[in-house]
């Protein structure tokens, strides 16, 4: 999920990212710094390498991670 240090992508059924990160962005996750959806990845900006993971956390917290 993670790539690089101050990115996270995030895949999900086609034709619902931009529902998720609506979703991640009104979540109000202060380690995120943005979100940008397309068909059905979503890139999650975040500060750096620490906020990533708890970013990481809280959003497989929020969606499950079967």
């Amino acid at each position: 999920m993670s790539a690089g240090e101050v990115l996270v992508v995030a895949k999900c059924l086609p034709g619902r990212a931009s529902a998720v990160a609506v979703e991640i962005d009104d979540a109000a996750i202060p380690e995120i710094v943005g979100t940008l959806a397309g068909e059905d990845t979503i890139f999650i900006a975040v500060r750096d390498q620490k906020a990533q993971r708890g970013a990481t956390k809280k959003i497989w917290e929020m969606f499950g991670s079967n």
